[in-house]
């Protein structure tokens, strides 16, 4: 049965609208709940009882679910609409489970449910975003209605250290889909999507220099500092603001004692760009840096390990059917472009992809993590009705509406994304 073909009277919008407001106590404790349950991600252990919980909510949804165990991670929980074939073309939603706050912060720093407001660790980034899935497929069991495409969900345990683990499983059902709805936290308090993101890469500079005594016999020795200075300050030239493209070297290890000239250092590397082009560019230029002190060599490693998340034709006629349907609403939806990384990246390859698409608050990764409960409600009815919405068609670029289509709206500034 489709949403249109349902048998309850009214429009569907507003249904949902007064599902969600009848629910929204019922939303703000079930997020407290997941945010009491520590799930950092060095500590394995810590998901089985998450997920445990998790896994019940989306049965009790009328979902079918599996749970994966980890190697080194805590694995990852699956959900699914029942009773489809495994090629089914499917929508997929993502979300992960981790937080970067350790065991023990609740403790120090226990979670508090405002009027309109729930402060706590890992509740914005991103254990809204999973209340609001949760939330949203109760609302369509509740009311009968009938997602246009199966609807799959995977929540994993190792997003805030790279999905090394999840990431291939995600690709894998990315390839599947329709359609990608990544459930990170919105950008901002204003609430702002991220319709675009950055290509994400970290790359390690060492330099081997000679020891030598820096006051009996220095010229003796080729110092790797002096080489490490030069090297930060053409990596730093690299960066180009207008064009999106930043270099940054954020950690530095080099020498032995201060008498001593530096046998040795190393530079850990931070680099963004916003497209393929892009990376692949800057990436030659890092590569083809050269040693240019006397008795040292340089090696480069590393690469990029998150793709960018690009405006893609797919991606903008995504955004505007999103933003359609928040008007429905009454929400003036805006986008942004972030320099972080997320899931969003790898399974913007494959489908079309949505991200930032979960709680609005601020302080991800911060001690002030809070979530706007009211903006939670609404996105759990802007979520619901974009699982009903129809399939995007094969080629999206023939629906686009105008000449910018869907990147109407979206800013340019970057938000400070996840990693």
């Amino acid at each position: 049965m489709t949403a249109s073909a349902s048998n309850h009277d009214g429009p569907v919008e507003q249904r949902i609208e007064d599902w969600v407001g009848g629910h929204r106590d019922d939303v703000a404790e079930h997020l407290l709940d997941l945010v009491e349950i520590e799930t950092p991600s060095e500590n394995p252990e810590t998901f089985d009882a998450f997920f445990d919980r998790l896994g019940d909510d989306f049965r009790e949804a009328g979902l079918e679910t599996e749970r994966s165990p980890g190697g080194e991670t805590g694995g990852r929980l699956e959900a699914w609409t029942p009773d489809r074939e495994p090629a089914d073309e499917i929508q997929l939603v993502l979300g992960h489970a981790d937080t970067v706050w350790p065991l023990g912060t609740i403790d120090e720093d226990p979670p508090e449910r405002r009027t309109d407001v729930l402060e706590g660790p890992g509740a914005l980034d991103m254990k809204g975003g999973l209340t609001q899935a949760v939330f949203a497929l109760r609302a369509l069991d509740s009311l009968s209605l009938e997602p246009s495409l199966p609807v799959h969900v995977l929540v994993s345990s190792d997003e805030e250290i790279g999905s090394p683990e999840s990431k291939a499983r995600i690709r894998e059902l990315a390839e599947q889909a329709n359609r990608v709805f990544v459930l990170e936290p919105a950008s901002g308090p204003e609430g702002k999507i991220k319709i675009a993101r950055k290509a994400v890469g970290r790359f390690t500079v060492t330099i081997e220099g000679k020891a030598a005594h820096a006051g009996i016999e220095p010229e003796e020795g080729a110092s790797a500092t002096e080489e490490l200075g030069s090297v930060i300050h053409r990596l730093h030239e690299l960066t180009d603001i207008d064009s999106g493209v930043t270099v940054n070297v954020g950690q530095v290890e080099a020498g032995l004692r201060p008498n001593v000239v530096a046998p040795g250092a190393k530079a850990v590397v931070d680099v963004r760009a916003p497209t393929e082009e892009a990376a692949t560019a800057v990436e030659e230029q890092i590569r083809s840096l050269e040693a240019s002190t006397p008795g040292t060599t340089l090696t480069i490693d590393g690469g990029f390990g998150r793709p960018p998340m690009e405006l893609t034709p797919g991606n903008r006629l995504l955004w505007e059917r999103v933003q359609a349907i928040g008007r429905r609403f009454g929400f003036d939806l805006e986008g942004t472009r972030s320099g972080g990384a997320s899931d969003g990246n790898d399974a913007s390859q494959y489908a079309p992809t949505i991200d930032g698409f979960g709680a609005v608050g601020d302080g991800a990764h911060q001690t002030f993590e809070y979530v706007d409960l009211n903006a939670l409600a609404d996105r759990v009815a802007l979520l619901t009705s974009c699982l009903l919405d129809e399939p995007l068609p094969d080629d999206p670029a023939e629906y686009i509406d105008g000449n910018e289509g869907a990147a109407k709206g979206a800013s340019e500034s970057d938000d400070g994304g996840n990693r």
